[in-house]
């Protein structure tokens, strides 16, 4: 993962989060095609209040994920 954000920072902050009775969403990609900032299997975290944990590779399709993960967590 970049930005120094290992995979087992990811499952960490689940198990934080999951004990303190937080909500957040995994996003993974799961299909990429041509040039694409990150490989399939890249992860991200989205918390309830859109701080995230990890990238799926940045720009207005991380953004609209965001936005999207956050409404499925409320």
């Amino acid at each position: 993962m970049s930005r120094g954000i290992q995979m087992t920072d990811i499952y960490q902050e689940i198990v934080r989060l999951k004990a303190e009775g937080e909500a957040a969403a995994l996003v993974t990609i799961v299909s990429a095609t041509g040039s694409t900032p990150r490989e399939e299997g890249a992860k991200m975290l989205v918390k309830a209040d859109g701080s995230i944990l990890g990238t799926i590779g940045g720009g207005s399709l991380e953004a609209q994920v965001i936005e999207e993960a956050v409404k499925v967590i409320r």
